[in-house]
């Protein structure tokens, strides 16, 4: 047991900054994170999903389909927990913990001709536990952080199975897996088991054949072929294939600006030769991908669509983990051409491919496997260190504690006031004053999004019911809206003459629908509440009218 100490070191830390608040931080649901939770409760009840779907394995969500692992991994832990925040997330933690271990066990498969490579296989689970990106997906209900570790023991298998001729069919179950967790999946676990497979394929070769004779084993890969070649076309065509269509960046055409145009004195020659549109795509995809290795991005501010997709303040690693990057890519360039050296790099510069084709100028939610090879080049870096230069392991070890710290800060104090912004804050708040008032009918605003997921987790409203009376209209290429619930709730924008004139309602809106000016001391008015962000800002304003 002595010999795995800093591996449990890494468990029990990974642990603590994965569960501790796990409910409150942060300190709210965003609307995916409340439909993976209610519709694991709709299954759990009924076997069916919101919209009255029996066990899907793609579930409709707001009008869009998304892979629904991470909802039946869900439902034990509502079935033990309850319908919670702590609940939804919980899986999440689990997975969590188990890629630290996946890192140790892969780490130590690749050096294992290499002395001490359990120190080595526990320094690069121990950047992984304290690495904030993976933390923050670990601890919120997000499907690419399942993904993630689905793909890394898929790989594990794979290379056990290249030297041992064992485990190929569970690489391949696990495989499979990945594409009903998330949609990345369709991009990078092809890209990157072919990549194991060709760096391995002596290996691989040599075993495949006894495997092989096996027909069961047989069987298995050819329907797993099938399967894969099923989700594939499903993904691309019909309605579940309306958010690839959406949201990749070869769905939109850029257009050649008026200034080039100008420039080129509408040269129709030039333009369509420089300035065409694969050479704007090409760009495009280009400027996405090299924006992964930003050092900004690596170290110090993080960047993404919205503050959700990164601890506020920090970067995908700590801040000073520049000095394991440069030392573990010394490490790796020193064994280079090995195998392993290349597939480490290698999995680094295919791990940006997800967030490089979609439209968003960058997503660290679909290049979440990214921290996979960071977390080994880190480890290398400090096992390089620890080996040759221990001054510059144990100043750097230093630094290292001293970010810890400031992750800690900035994950438990500073991060729930950007938090509370970016996830749907104030619906549990705004929730907890209407369910004291179960006869009253309820008028919410939509300005925010989808109210009505948030009422339904909230309320724990029965699946059954709701699947009877589902109002679901679908609005456009993509998502949609509900409208009502049966005829207690409704959702959509209001003023104040209807608070003024509709008795008793409960009306949650914001200061743009019961605004300052407001006469709170109407005859009609029984109670006034309003939620406030952290920083003292009014999130929600909510009004019960009296009984006529």
């Amino acid at each position: 047991m002595k010999k795995y100490w800093l591996l449990i070191i890494a468990l029990l830390l990974g642990a603590f900054l994965r569960l501790y608040q796990l409910g409150a931080i942060p300190g709210a649901l965003t609307w995916d994170e409340a439909a993976l939770g209610y519709n694991a409760f709709s299954i759990l009840k009924t076997g069916k999903d919101e919209y009255g779907k029996l066990l899907p394995i793609i579930f409709k969500s707001f009008g869009d389909y998304k892979p629904g692992l991470y909802i039946y991994l869900t439902i034990p832990s509502i079935a033990l927990f309850g319908l919670t925040e702590f609940a939804v997330r919980f899986p999440s933690v689990i997975f969590g913990l188990l890629a630290i271990f996946g890192v140790f066990l892969l780490v130590k498969e690749l050096f294992k001709d290499e002395k001490k490579n359990l120190f080595l296989a526990s320094l690069s689970a121990l950047f992984l536990a304290i690495m904030p990106l993976h933390i923050h997906f670990s601890r919120g209900a997000w499907e690419t952080n399942v993904f993630v570790t689905l793909l890394l023991y898929s790989i594990y298998f794979l290379i056990r199975f290249a030297r041992e001729g064992k485990f190929l069919n569970s690489s391949i179950l696990l495989g499979l897996l990945t594409f009903i967790t998330y949609q990345a999946a369709k991009i990078l676990t092809p890209v990157v088991l072919i990549f194991t497979l060709l760096i391995f394929w002596q290996g691989i070769k040599t075993n495949i054949h006894h495997h092989l004779k096996k027909p069961l084993n047989l069987i298995f890969l050819l329907l797993s072929i099938s399967i894969v070649l099923y989700l594939f076309i499903s993904s691309i065509t019909g309605e579940t294939g309306n958010r690839l269509k959406r949201l990749s960046i070869f769905g939109y055409k850029p257009g050649v600006s008026e200034q080039t145009v100008v420039t080129d004195n509408s040269n129709k020659f030039t333009l369509s030769l420089f300035h065409n549109q694969s050479q704007l795509t090409t760009r495009l995809v280009a400027s996405r991908y090299l924006k992964h290795f930003s050092p900004k991005l690596l170290f110090y501010e993080g960047y993404a669509p919205v503050d959700r997709g990164h601890v506020p303040g920090s970067g995908v690693l700590l801040v000073f983990d520049f000095i394991w990057v440069i030392l573990g890519l010394a490490f790796l360039v020193k064994m280079f051409p090995s195998k392993i050296s290349i597939f480490i790099l290698g999995l680094l510069l295919l791990s940006p491919l997800p967030g490089s084709l979609t439209l968003s100028e960058f997503s660290t939610v679909r290049s979440l496997f990214m921290v996979i090879p960071l977390a080994i080049i880190c480890g290398c870096g400090a096992f390089y260190a620890w080996q040759k230069i221990k001054l510059i392991f144990v100043f750097s070890s230093f630094l290292t504690i001293i970010g810890y710290f400031y992750l800690s800060d900035l994950l438990f104090i500073h991060g729930n006031f950007v938090y509370t912004k970016e996830f749907q804050y104030g619906y549990k708040q705004a929730m907890k004053f209407i369910n004291q008032y179960p006869e009253s009918k309820v008028v919410m605003t939509d300005v925010w999004g989808q109210p009505y997921i948030f009422y339904l987790f909230y309320s724990q409203f029965n699946p059954a019911e709701y699947q009877k009376q589902n109002s679901f209209e679908t609005g456009g290429f993509d998502v949609g809206m509900v409208s009502h619930i049966g005829d207690i709730v409704e959702f959509h924008q209001f003023g104040k003459s209807e608070v003024s004139n509709q008795y008793n309602t409960i009306f949650v809106g914001t200061i743009g629908n019961i605004d300052n000016n407001f006469d709170f001391s109407l005859p009609t008015i029984e109670k006034h509440e309003d939620v406030y962000y952290p920083d003292g800002k009014i999130m929600l304003r909510i009004i019960k009218t009296k009984n006529k």
